[in-house]
């Protein structure tokens, strides 16, 4: 042993270091070059790689083993795979060789260009993904993790992943008979049990999904889909979704399922194109069958749909959901959607109970220029709707900013409490401060019970029945609706400063609208 230490003293400091990392070293990295690699190498340095994924197949993955993909290079056959790193020794699905992406890029043959099964302690980062083919596809993902009879999957992370042009059905089919039913989407992310009395419960526990860009893909973008029945909920914990970037997605952005204590932020969806037919609802972000999420810092613009196409939703099945600092604008359907369908069987559903929406600025919502056949007025559009037999809700604290709007068909209410098998109870609309260019219903109560309006302040002229809300005299600015004592404004007035919004034909700073500055 004394010989062995003057040899290591005498060695260079550097030489040193090398050999006490690669003593450290945990893992293994397989290469895959779609260009240049051969199956017949052994896959582990980037002089030795293999071609295409057939040898994952012959290979035990163990924690601390990479799968790196070359950048820049074009892969065209799905990438099917199933490991578990440890919490300490994650695996890791990534790229090597340069600045660019590896581009997995499917023509629809397969459902799944991204298939991950059953597998924990994973990080997916890096990558191009695309899956189109000549015509539509129902059922068709880019990315597809799922996790099924397995029990607890611990820690997985989706990192700064290009997904684009997955070419899916733009019906999602619920309800409905359609040859294309099934709908699409760039991301899936599935827990699932099915009926069978052996079955075992799945769910995520520690899942991130962040700083990811999905673009020109329908029909949805970040769809999570689990047991949301009651009887067989048991929620995915740990859920971030932050950071990502949705561009030119039709339907559904963004939708936690069958979750509890989800957070979701700093999310933009923008350009969400008008493609879905009448029967097609969506909305920008919104939970299902999900307790306790956070909804906060996200934008949601330009979303048209025929039916609904809301910036935000709190959907039913859900107990307290929060909404907070968000930026809503230019939304078909308007800022948000508050539902719960009534009559199902209390082991299915939880209804919809203590929803709060607060401190958000919702600019030029409302404003679907086309006929809705079932509902009246034909252009239903408020900027809050409403539905069915919601229970004990909030809105408070929240900026409307609702200029001219151009055709005289156009819905001018704010809110809308209507009937989806029964009526809202409870529900608070108080301290809010609303900016109209031309006359707007305040409050349209239908048969909803229990409402308290209170505290509402307003610039401009809205007619409504009953009290709750005070005209102000002055200019639409932060004598308004600003206080310094209030930590919250100046959570929003940080989170909007660098944002703008067309209005009028210009950029427009949105802290200058809503007159902070």
């Amino acid at each position: 042993m004394k010989s062995l230490n003057k040899i290591l003293a005498l060695l260079p400091l550097g030489l040193l270091m090398a050999c006490t990392a690669a003593t450290d070293r945990v893992g293994t990295n397989y290469y895959f070059d779609a260009a240049e690699g051969s199956d017949s190498n052994d896959g582990r340095s980037p002089h030795t790689a293999f071609r295409t994924f057939a040898p994952l197949d012959s290979l035990t993955i163990n924690p601390g083993d990479s799968i790196l993909l070359k950048a820049g290079t074009t892969f065209t056959e799905p990438l099917y795979f199933s490991a578990s790193g440890s919490k300490e020794h994650p695996v890791v699905i990534g790229r090597y060789g340069g600045d660019g992406f590896p581009h997995l890029k499917g023509d629809a043959s397969a459902l799944q260009m991204v298939h991950i099964f059953n597998s924990e302690n994973l990080v997916i980062r890096d990558l191009e993904i695309s899956n189109r083919g000549e015509r539509i596809r129902p059922h068709l993902s880019g990315l597809f993790l799922e996790v099924y009879n397995y029990g607890r999957a611990e820690n997985i992370t989706i990192d700064n992943l290009f997904i684009h042009d997955v070419y899916g059905s733009l019906i999602k089919g619920e309800g409905i008979e359609h040859p294309d039913a099934g709908g699409g989407q760039a991301m899936m992310i599935r827990n699932f049990r099915d009926d069978n009395t052996d079955s075992i419960p799945s769910w995520f526990d520690g899942l991130t999904v962040e700083n990811c860009l999905i673009k020109d893909s329908q029909r949805n973008g970040i769809i999570m889909w689990g047991n949301w029945i009651r009887s067989k909920w048991r929620p995915n914990l740990h859920v971030v979704i932050r950071n990502n970037v949705l561009d030119g997605v039709p339907g559904d952005g963004i939708v936690p399922t069958a979750c509890d204590s989800a957070l979701v932020e700093y999310n933009v969806m923008r350009n969400c194109p008008l493609t879905l037919p009448s029967s097609e609802a969506c909305d920008g972000i919104w939970p299902f069958s999900s307790d306790n999420t956070i909804v906060q810092y996200n934008v949601v613009c330009d979303h048209r749909s025929q039916t609904d196409g809301y910036g935000f939703d709190s959907d039913y099945n859900c107990r307290n959901s929060l909404f907070q600092y968000n930026l809503s604008y230019n939304n078909h359907g308007g800022f948000l959607l508050l539902c719960n369908s009534g009559g199902w069987p209390e082991d299915w559903s939880a209804g919809n109970d203590g929803t709060v929406v607060r401190y958000n600025v919702s600019i030029n919502d409302g404003i679907r220029p086309h006929i809705v056949a079932d509902k009246k007025p034909k252009h239903f559009s408020p900027v809050i709707h409403i539905t069915g037999p919601t229970t004990n809700s909030l809105i408070e604290k929240n900026i409307f900013y609702i200029p001219r709007k151009e055709l005289p068909e156009m819905d001018r209410t704010i809110v809308t409490s209507d009937d989806w098998r029964g009526y809202a109870d409870s529900t608070a609309f108080v301290r809010n401060y609303i900016f109209t260019e031309e006359p707007n219903i305040a409050f349209d109560a239908t048969k909803s019970t229990r409402d308290i309006l209170e505290g509402n302040r307003y610039v401009g002229e809205l007619t409504f029945t009953g009290d709750g809300f005070e005209r102000f005299d002055g200019a639409f600015g932060r004598a308004l609706w600003y206080d310094p004592e209030d930590e919250n404004w100046d959570r929003l007035v940080t989170f909007l400063r660098d944002k703008t919004i067309p209005l009028n034909g210009r950029e427009v700073p949105v802290l200058q609208i809503i007159g902070y500055e």
